[in-house]
């Protein structure tokens, strides 16, 4: 992947100013070889395939730019696909450098708490809540599974470990929708309303978010996630 490897796109929810630059390796000794650096991007609008194309050229590490507000209500367009692009990134195992902000309406911090830590959280209690985040980050701490005809999640994100088996065809689309960042009008109400109470979907802005990922590296021991 070259300097220019990522076309600047716009998905379905707006979007996107969202700009990165690959490593090799996550360490600060190692970035600054001159061969470890693999060029900068502008996410296009489509996350998934944006991650598996940084992860399939040997980069495992990635800084995002710009800072990202967690939620709330006069979110930026790029707050989704910002957030999804380090949600695909934590599901490859890749190391995220990105910043994220609190602002008064933001869900819990914890509903983003199955993503890679950021480096700097700005906002009511950042310091003390990215420590917790830091933590508590394990791989697998809120992804999905597909089966014939249904689709498990498993969330650790808080309380404890829930197991959600989801086989209504409506809802498995809906998620396959959500996944793909299609914005709301593109998921019935009700899907989203029953996503929203288990905190898998989350409302940010004008669009809606969708917080599980499918998990690309299996964590060692298994039963831990």
């Amino acid at each position: 992947m070259n300097d220019t490897a990522a076309a600047a796109g716009t998905g379905a929810q707006g979007g996107t100013g969202v700009r990165y630059s690959m490593w090799r390796h996550g360490s600060a000794a190692v970035r600054d070889r001159v061969d470890s650096h693999l060029g900068d991007g502008v996410l296009g609008g489509d996350a998934i395939a944006e991650a598996r194309r940084i992860h399939e050229s040997q980069a495992r590490f990635v800084s995002i730019e710009p800072v990202v507000d967690l939620g709330g209500r006069g979110a930026d367009p790029d707050t989704i696909p910002a957030l999804s692009f380090v949600r695909e990134l934590t599901s490859h195992g890749v190391e995220v450098d990105w910043r994220a902000r609190l602002v008064a309406d933001s869900p819990e911090w914890w509903v983003f708490g199955h993503l890679f830590p950021p480096s700097v959280l700005e906002g009511p209690r950042g310091d003390e809540v990215a420590a917790v985040w830091r933590g508590r980050y394990h791989v697998g701490r809120c992804f999905l599974r597909r089966g014939p005809g249904f689709v498990q999640i498993r969330d650790r994100r808080h309380a404890g470990l829930r197991r959600l088996t989801i086989s209504d065809g409506g809802l498995v689309s809906a998620i396959d929708a959500l996944l793909a960042d299609r914005g709301a009008d593109a998921v019935p109400d009700k899907a989203v309303a029953a996503f929203e109470k288990q905190h898998l979907a989350v409302r940010i802005g004008g669009g809606v978010w969708w917080a599980p990922y499918r998990l690309k590296r299996w964590a060692l021991p298994a039963w831990e996630v």
